[in-house]
């Protein structure tokens, strides 16, 4: 297999200034979200970064890529989003969509950031585009991608605004430790459970760096419950920003039947009294915190759509 791209023919400070230099150029061009969860269960990762893509989409001019779980054909990412005979079947889907054709293709220096979308699905055009992921088994998908993990988020930061990731939960593998690494903004997914927060804060700390964007998120909240954002922030000492997103049996059940784009278009403008008031507030929040902290909030690049809503 042929070596990543990247340093041929250079010494260690022409190496160095090449880092320096693709470090500014990333800055200016993709920034790379990654939704990840010290543990399993109760944090709701795939269906807060599913709201969080497709609000974006909707509500903002980025051009965006939600990547999913890369290491492997993640259903519950592509469900949220395609009825389910279609994504059993897949035949709206081109056979060579997907991570596989685009890692063949950089390992044969053959990918151009103008060909990305031809691998990819588009979910709202012009505005959210998804990558299917590999058919290969993880283990296998992952010794053969690994290497390839950075100049692959390099190559497509340059076609799209933002990249939005999945890192799963709970298992830190080497994998998901490489996404961490990559990402500009870690959205830190947490249960509202504090026999859980007492193993997720530990773990969360050991993964960020001191430079390292993030923010929590809250996901199937409870708002009845005594353990309010409010009060988890106080007990555990934590100053970040942190969000919640109420658990909305509408919106989970939307996601089962690939509605999530419908669900959050029919009720983005819903009025105060409306049961699904709370969670497109929340899940609102979210995508402008994101946006912020991204810096891509301005006018004509990333801007939001509707500003007198």
């Amino acid at each position: 297999m042929p070596k990543p791209p990247g340093g041929h023919g250079r010494g260690p400070e022409g190496a160095g200034e090449s880092r320096n230099v693709a470090r500014k150029e990333m800055k200016q061009m993709g920034y790379t979200v990654v939704f990840w969860s010290p543990v399993s269960g109760q944090a709701g990762t795939t269906s807060n970064l599913i709201a969080a893509a497709a609000l974006l989409g909707l509500e903002y001019s980025s051009r965006l890529l939600l990547l999913g779980h890369l290491q492997s054909e993640y259903a519950a990412i592509e469900r949220g989003f395609y009825p389910r005979r279609s994504w059993m079947s897949r035949a709206d889907a081109p056979s060579d969509a997907g991570i596989d054709a685009l890692l063949r293709l950089l390992q044969n220096r053959k990918l151009e950031p103008n060909r990305l979308r031809d691998y990819t699905l588009p979910l709202l055009a012009d505005r959210l585009d998804i990558l299917p992921g590999s058919n290969k088994p993880d283990a296998s998908f992952v010794s053969a991608a690994q290497d390839w993990l950075a100049p692959l988020l390099e190559l497509t930061s340059r076609a799209y605004d933002l990249l939005l990731l999945d890192g799963g939960s709970g298992n830190l593998s080497a994998w998901t430790q490489a996404l961490l690494r990559q990402a500009n903004l870690l959205v830190v997914c947490l249960p509202q459970n504090a026999l859980k927060l007492e193993q997720a804060f530990p773990l969360m700390e050991a993964q960020l760096q001191s430079d390292r964007k993030h923010l929590l998120v809250f996901g199937q909240y409870d708002p009845r419950s005594a353990l309010t954002v409010k009060n988890i922030k106080r007990q555990f000492h934590r100053r970040e920003p942190a969000y919640p997103i109420v658990h909305n049996t509408g919106w989970l059940d939307a996601t089962q039947q690939g509605e999530a784009v419908r669900f959050l278009f029919r009720n983005r403008q819903v009025p105060r009294d409306h049961k699904n008031y709370p969670f497109m507030q929340q899940v609102r929040a979210l995508a402008q915190a994101i946006i912020n902290n991204v810096g891509l909030n301005k006018p004509l690049f990333g801007g939001k759509e509707d500003d007198d809503r």
